[in-house]
C-alpha cells in the first residue's frame, strides 16, 4: 500500500493501513526526540533537522522493517538457526534503544558540556533546573505510553489487557526502584517509571504480571 493507491485500497478494512502508518509514524517521531534530549542546546538546528530527516526517512524504516516485517530475511534466519525470532513487541530496541545508541554517538562526537568537568577533572553535576516541568513531562509521557503499548496489541487477540497490566506493573516497579536507588531524588523518581516502561515494551505481550 502507498499513498498513490486507489481510494478503494486506502479505505479497505476501515482504513486500517493508514491508521497503521500513522501509528508507526508516532514511533518514528520518538527517535529524534530521544536524541535531542541528549544533545539539547549543543547542536545546530539545521544539523538536527537534516539528521532527523535521514533517521526518520531512511534509518528507522530500514531497521523497523528488519525487526517487525522480516525484511532481508533476518527474522527467518534467526528462527531457522536459533529456534526463535527477535521479539520486540512495542519498541524497546527498535525505538528506544536505537534512539539511545544514536544519541550516545552524537554525545561522543560533541564532547562534554562546557563546565561539565572542573580543572581538577572532577565531574560537576547538572541538577534539573525546573522540577515542576520535569514532573509534568515525565507523567505526560507515562500516561501516553499506555497508548503506545496497548495500541500495539490491537491486531493480536486477547492480549490488550495483559499489555496494559504489564505496563502498569513496570511503571510501578520502575518508580519504586528509583525511589530506593535514588534516595528520594526527584530526578531519579520521575525517570523511574519511564525506565520501567521502556524495559517492558519488548515483552509486555508475553510477560506474566507477577514477574515484573
Amino acid at each position: 500500500m502507498n499513498f498513490l493507491s486507489p481510494a478503494e485500497t486506502l479505505s479497505a478494512k476501515n482504513g486500517y493501513e493508514l491508521v497503521k502508518f500513522f501509528f508507526l509514524l508516532t514511533f518514528a517521531a520518538a527517535i529524534p526526540a530521544i536524541i535531542s534530549g541528549g544533545i539539547a542546546e549543543r547542536a545546530k538546528f539545521n544539523s538536527q533537522l537534516a539528521a532527523t530527516f535521514a533517521l526518520v526517512g531512511f534509518v528507522y524504516p530500514f531497521f523497523e522493517g528488519i525487526a517487525w516485517n522480516n525484511h532481508l530475511g533476518v527474522q527467518s534466519f534467526l528462527e531457522g538457526n536459533f529456534g526463535f525470532k527477535f521479539h520486540d513487541f512495542a519498541g524497546s530496541v527498535v525505538v528506544h534503544a536505537m534512539g539511545g545508541w544514536i544519541a550516545l554517538a552524537a554525545v561522543l562526537l560533541l564532547g562534554a558540556r562546557h563546565g561539565r568537568y572542573g580543572k581538577d577533572g572532577r565531574l560537576h553535576a547538572y541538577p534539573p533546573s525546573n522540577f515542576p516541568f520535569l514532573a509534568l513531562g515525565a507523567w505526560i509521557l507515562t500516561v501516553g505510553w499506555f497508548g503506545f503499548n496497548v495500541m500495539s496489541a490491537q491486531t493480536a487477540n486477547g492480549i490488550s489487557g495483559l499489555v496494559a497490566i504489564n505496563s502498569l506493573m513496570a511503571l510501578a516497579g520502575g518508580t519504586i526502584a528509583a525511589l530506593i536507588v535514588g534516595k528520594n531524588d526527584p530526578g531519579f523518581i520521575h525517570n523511574g517509571p519511564l525506565a520501567g516502561l521502556v524495559a517492558v515494551c519488548a515483552g509486555s505481550d508475553i510477560f506474566h504480571p507477577l514477574a515484573l
